[in-house]
């Protein structure tokens, strides 16, 4: 059995709390997303167990209707909960996932906020 990472569990603990608040299904909000996604990759996101894409994030706040730092987990991969801001926690997993360069990390963080914005309009 895979061992699940901190933060996609608690990433998939979000997503799970914000569709079921809207009264949305897996397979509704499965369908939202382009390319369309089934109802066991949006079960397998609510548990932990699969890793999602930027773009995918973006796209799963704008189906949610909520802003994309509400999705991301507010404190780093094996740390206890603590109050840290969201870019420092995308900027920390960034870093170690990607080993990213602190110039590579602001252009792609500039790229997210664009797509945030652009989702928005």
């Amino acid at each position: 059995m895979s061992n699940i990472e901190p933060f996609y569990a608690e990433l998939g603990r979000l997503i799970q709390t914000k569709r079921n608040e809207n009264g949305m299904s897996q397979e509704y909000l499965a369908q939202q997303l382009e390319p369309k996604v089934t109802r066991a990759s949006i079960a397998n996101i609510e548990a932990g167990k699969q890793r999602v894409l930027t773009h995918t994030l973006v796209q799963l706040s704008k189906a949610l209707s909520i802003d994309l730092t509400q999705l991301i987990p507010s404190y780093a991969p094996n740390q206890l909960p603590a109050k840290q801001s969201s870019t420092n926690n995308v900027k920390s997993e960034l870093t170690r996932k990607l080993d990213l360069p602190s110039k590579e990390y602001k252009k792609i963080m500039a790229q997210i906020n664009t797509i945030a914005r652009q989702e928005k309009l």
